[in-house]
Order: C-alpha cells, then structure tokens, then sequence
C-alpha cells in the first residue's frame, strides 16, 4: 500500500500533472472554518452587533456577495459571517468556509467605506477562491514527495523534517503572493460591482506602504505582493474598466458613519515644516 501511494504521487511529481488529490472538500473547509472561528470568538474579545462598525461591516460584507450570479450562489456553500476583534492589530482576515474577521486597528486607519469595501472584497475572494484548501494541498503534496526522496535516498525522517520546514517557507511566500494578486484583481471586480470606488482599495494599499516605510509594519505584509505593484495594478484596473464601459463614473468615496483616529489625525492642523513662517509669526 505504502509504495502503491508513493508511485501514485511520483508519477504525479515527475510528470508534471496538476493533482488536488489532498485539497479538503468543501465540507471540510466550512467545518474546519465554523471550529477555529468558534475558538476566536471565545478567546478574543468581539465588538457586540449592535457597534456601527459591526452593523457597517456585515452591510457592505452582504452587498458584496450579492453581486455574485445566481449560478454561483448555489454553487457556493460557504457560511459567510463578519465580525470585528478589539485589538490594535492592523489586521484583517478570512477563515476557511465563511467567516471574516476585521480588527478595530485597522478599521482605525481608515476615513472611507470604499476602504472598507476594498479589503472586504479582498477577503470574501479568499474563501471563494478556496486559497487555504489549495494551500493545504500544496503543503500535503510537498509532504508526499519528501517522503519519496527519503525513501530513495535514505535521508532519515527527522532530517527530512528539517528539510521540509526550510524548503515550505519559500513555496509558501511565493504560493501566498500568487493568492494575494488574485484576491486584489477578483475583489476588485465586486468592490466595483457593488457601488464602491476602488480608488479606496488602492489607499489601503498605501497605507499599508506607508507603515513598512516607518518600520511599523505587521509581520504578515512580508508575504505580500509589493504594495507600489499593487497600488499601479488597481488603479490600471479602474482606468481600463472605464475605457470598457464609455460614459461610466466611479461615486464619490463615502466618510464612515463613525469617527476613526484617522479622521481624528485628518482634521488636525499641519505642523509647519522647518524654516517656513509659523501663522501669526515670523520666521
């Protein structure tokens, strides 16, 4: 049996062939997702849903999904839910199967609902692009193909382990980049769909470059795609839809119906810069 699945998975390597045969199903993404957003929402703590940022996020959450077709809602059966965590954490992210977290620190670094909207699209094509079960599968394919190795070279499995450890990282970071540009250019489509400007999916982008350029950035942007790329990328995407659909204008981008540090920051006078003449002064 053990050398039936080896030659299984060799063969799959060495030709080259495209295999899901360990991507979870459906079923199993929206289990393994409805457990670890239990487990979240018992060890952080989640705004109530009565907080306008909540009630603001599954509204624009839900006119997003509603752009889907007919076709693909009853194709789709993930469990969709939206939630906020109180934490400082510029964060967002999407859980397999359905569930969507915001943290209160990044929705702090926001002034518009199109900013919303644009990570919000971005998260909602994770799950329904299936991103963790593909790179689950991935992970289990390289898994397998190791163990070949080993087995041909004698290599033992505690070193191979190691090895393992070292060569999924670099797979990892270039599989994520690959998943983060399809969520862009996909969650654009529906940000858009949707009634928003997509000129604040671009402003996110650059707020994320702006906190790497003071050294604050999370962790977690290091696996993204350069943000200067992805900034060009969707504002190319919103000039070429234009051109496509003559006569089309974006809206306005909407404030959000409640204040955030950045609106706060916004409205605060500019220090004059150095040597310039101060109001009501000389220099």
């Amino acid at each position: 049996m053990k050398k039936a699945v080896f030659a299984l998975v060799a063969t799959s390597l060495v030709s080259g062939a495209y295999s899901q045969m360990f991507k979870p199903s459906k079923d199993e993404q929206i289990k393994a997702g409805q457990d670890y957003a239990a487990e979240i929402r018992k060890k952080e703590k989640l705004l109530p849903d009565n907080d306008p940022r909540v009630v603001l996020l599954r509204k624009v959450g839900q006119q997003i999904l509603d752009t889907r077709t007919d076709k693909e809602k009853q194709a789709e059966p993930w469990k969709f839910s939206f939630d906020v965590i109180e934490s400082k954490e510029v964060n967002a992210f999407a859980v397999p199967g359905g569930p969507i977290f915001f943290f209160t620190g990044l929705l702090d670094r926001f002034q518009t609902v199109d900013e919303l909207a644009g990570v919000m699209g971005h998260e909602i094509i994770h799950i329904r692009r299936e991103h963790w079960a593909s790179a689950v599968n991935s992970a289990q394919e390289k898994e397998a193909g190791l163990l070949i190795l080993g087995e041909l070279f004698g290599v033992k499995r505690q070193h191979m382990t190691v090895l393992q450890a070292i060569k999924q990282i670099g797979i990892d970071v270039a599989n994520g980049r690959g998943q983060e540009r399809e969520s862009d250019e996909y969650g654009f489509r529906h940000v858009v769909q949707a009634g928003y400007n997509p000129e604040g999916m671009a402003r996110v982008f650059e707020m994320f470059r702006a906190m790497k350029g003071s050294g604050s950035g999370p962790e977690w942007l290091s696996t993204h795609p350069d943000d200067v790329n992805r900034i060009k990328k969707i504002r190319s995407l919103a000039v070429e839809n234009l051109k496509k659909n003559p006569g089309k204008k974006y809206p306005e981008m909407r404030p959000l119906p409640f204040e955030t540090e950045a609106m706060r920051q916004a409205k605060l006078p500019k220090a004059p810069a150095s040597g310039t003449t101060k109001p009501g002064g000389t220099s």
